[in-house]
């Protein structure tokens, strides 16, 4: 039977080797394995010896070969059986490729490469090397004893083995072509096939998945550059090459001070940070990568601040609950007065802007209607409108209800803290009703939100940058407030960047039909359209003198009380009004009383009610407003006429004048109440 003897420096590669040259020729010879530290006692004459590499041929090997001993120098390949493992490594990943010698350790490396696994980084180690960096992963060729203790991850792709032109030259030298060489060659071109296939697999679903990962990366809208360790850029996506204005060429390989040296890279630590490029502000996070199989480095994400605050303002929109989705707006606002004509044109060209608004008037009046109407036609009508009552909130929950509170901040404080108003209104108004009850305390907190546009939760630290409009109303006078003490000169001047004054109904006498109609169509349920249907002449006449202290609310309050009491086919006289308004009816004598005065000289001395002096410039203007036709010098006369009676007094100076006692009585006598 024919011998062959396979030689190797070290008995793990010569024992390998034996085991491959079995399978291909056990049938036809007897095959021996031996290591330099062997002693050689083979029969030379009968036995081809098979070298396992040149560093194999010591003296002893040689004096062997010089004797005429029947050899073959193996050229020695990949083990591609046992690389599957490499296949699945992520891309660029760094290795030690660690082996017994360097040459065989730089040959194990070039073959690896020329077997199309070149996607990783290899570092060489062997018994010896100078120096070797540090990494988690060592690939070994058949010898896991020589690993360094450090490695965490051990991948063995076995000894390599004889190539299969050692394998052809080995048969031929033995006379076995005819027997193998068919055979050789097919499993030879099986097991390659089988192996670029594989290789092929891996290339296509690595560039697949590499495809994918890029579509995504570029759809973001976020900014993404991924350094090395050494700060060395190895990727990025389309929208950081957008905000750099350059291309992947560009920046792809440079290092990252030199693309992006407001980058601090030094500090190896997960932060978020805030910086310019380009004239951008851009909100930074860092992510460091490690030991997740991937290039150790850093991964930046960069975010437009405008970004951020789109999404924050879409994210409050939508979790935002309104009490509400319909309001009101100009539409619905009734009137034909020239007065409030003039006024709504007013307010409509306040709603083009985002300034604060302060709406001033008395109860009733429609302050908040007017508020939503500013709301629903201003650019911010898709947004939330968030109204907050002063009069009807205690004080003690005041904070919290518009600033938000935090988880913990108080007892009864509901898990994971509450958004407070201010934040529900984000991106939209919030209507701050009956400002004037607001405590001197609150209002100087309320005054720093206005200033400042954030807020911070009770209980926290963090502050909340909000984006609102502010309308503020009261039926209070805030300039009076002011002087009393108890409402701060600061915040009304902040307040009242747009005043709008509401109009009492006794200011707009000739609505009063018209709204009397609306309200009695509505409560009739369409039965009725005119207030003449259900009303006496004079009983239509009694609710137009009537002054209407409640205004608009007081008059609808009225109609809802003449639908119930309503008849059908009996209209109803003045005697069968409301008490509050029968009560208000003049008394025997009152009618010549005011016929002596006329209506002018009513509407003078009722504007002085509660005064501490006025002047007729300030009259004067109060009539243009209200639109009434009195001049300054008509307005003199009648002040003159009124002195004349005892019922003003005039004073010199700044002062103006006072209505005296006698006026007051007979204010009251004709039903005016002061």
């Amino acid at each position: 039977m024919k011998k062959i003897a396979i030689i190797s420096p070290g008995k793990v590669t010569s024992i390998n080797l034996a085991m491959q040259l079995e399978k291909i020729f056990g049938e036809y010879a007897e095959i021996e394995s031996y290591c330099l530290e062997d002693d050689l006692e083979f029969d030379m004459a009968n036995t081809l010896v098979v070298l396992s590499s040149p560093q194999t041929i010591d003296k002893r090997v040689q004096s062997l070969i010089d004797k005429g001993m029947n050899y073959v120098l193996a050229c020695r390949v990949i083990n591609h059986r046992y690389i599957s493992e490499l296949l699945s490594l992520p891309k660029a990943t760094e290795v030690l490729l660690i082996n017994d010698r360097a040459e065989s350790t730089y040959q194990a490396i070039t073959q690896l490469q020329a077997l199309g696994v070149n996607y990783i980084k290899y570092y060489p180690y062997y018994p010896g090397i100078a120096a070797y960096p540090g990494l988690d992963i060592g690939v070994t060729v058949g010898e896991p004893h020589l690993v360094p203790y450090e490695v965490k991850k051990v991948i063995d792709i076995g000894t390599r083995q004889i190539d299969i032109t050692t394998v052809a030259d080995i048969a031929k030298r033995l006379g076995l072509m005819d027997a193998l060489g068919d055979g050789l060659s097919s499993q030879y071109i099986h097991e390659i096939i089988g192996l670029l296939n594989r290789i092929n697999d891996s290339a296509k679903d690595m560039k697949i998945i590499s495809s994918r990962l890029e579509t995504v990366a570029n759809c973001l809208t976020k900014a993404i550059i991924y350094i090395d360790k050494d700060g060395n850029i190895i990727t990025g996506n389309q929208e950081i090459y957008n905000i750099l204005e350059c291309s992947w060429e560009d920046v792809i390989g440079k290092n990252i001070k030199d693309i992006l040296p407001e980058l601090d890279e030094s500090d190896h630590h997960d932060k978020i940070d805030v910086i310019m490029i380009k004239g951008k502000e851009l909100f930074v996070t860092s992510k460091v990568v490690k030991g997740s199989g991937s290039e150790d480095g850093i991964i930046y994400t960069f975010e437009k601040s405008e970004d951020i605050e789109k999404n924050e303002h879409e994210l409050r929109r939508r979790t935002t609950k309104s009490t509400r989705s319909n309001f009101y707006t100009f539409d619905d606002i009734i009137y034909e007065s020239s007065s409030m004509g003039r006024l709504m044109e007013k307010v409509k060209g306040f709603a083009d802007t985002d300034s604060t608004i302060l709406i001033q008037g008395e109860s009733g009046t429609g302050k908040e209607l007017i508020a939503q109407a500013i709301h629903c036609a201003s650019k911010r009508g898709g947004g939330p409108f968030v109204p907050v009552n002063f009069a009807s909130m205690p004080m003690s929950l005041l904070e919290s209800e518009l600033f938000g509170y935090e988880e913990g901040s108080f007892t009864g404080a509901k898990k994971g803290g509450r958004r407070g108003l201010f934040e529900e209104a984000h991106g939209g108004t919030i209507f701050l009703d009956e400002i004037g009850d607001a405590s001197l305390e609150f209002q100087c907190k309320l005054l720093r939100v206005i200033q400042e546009r954030q807020v911070r939760r009770v209980g926290g630290l963090k502050e909340i940058p909000i984006d609102v409009r502010l309308i503020a109303a009261t039926n209070r006078n805030l300039a009076e407030e002011i002087k009393k003490g108890n409402f701060r000169a600061d915040l009304y001047y902040r307040l009242n960047v747009l005043p709008v004054r509401t109009l009492s109904l006794r200011e707009r006498k000739t609505d009063i039909l018209v709204l009397s109609n609306y309200f009695l169509k509505r409560y009739s349920a369409g039965k009725y359209n005119s207030i003449y249907e259900v009303l006496e002449n004079d009983a239509v006449q009694v609710l137009i003198d009537y002054d209407w202290p409640g205004n608009i609310r007081q008059l609808e309050n009225a109609i809802e009380y003449i639908i119930s009491t309503a008849k059908n086919g009996k209209k109803i006289d003045k005697t069968k009004l409301p008490e509050y308004i029968t009560d208000d009816l003049p008394r025997p004598g009152e009618s010549v009383l005011k016929e002596v005065l006329g209506n002018n000289m009513i509407w003078i001395l009722d504007k002085m009610k509660n005064s501490d002096g006025i002047g007729r410039r300030y009259l004067a203007n109060l009539a243009k407003e209200e639109g009434l036709p009195l001049t300054e010098g008509q307005i003199r006369s009648l002040l003159n006429s009124a002195e004349l009676l005892g019922l003003v007094e005039v004073s010199t100076g700044r002062k103006g004048t006072m209505l005296t006692e006698k006026g007051n009585s007979i204010l009251s006598s004709i039903g005016v109440n002061g």
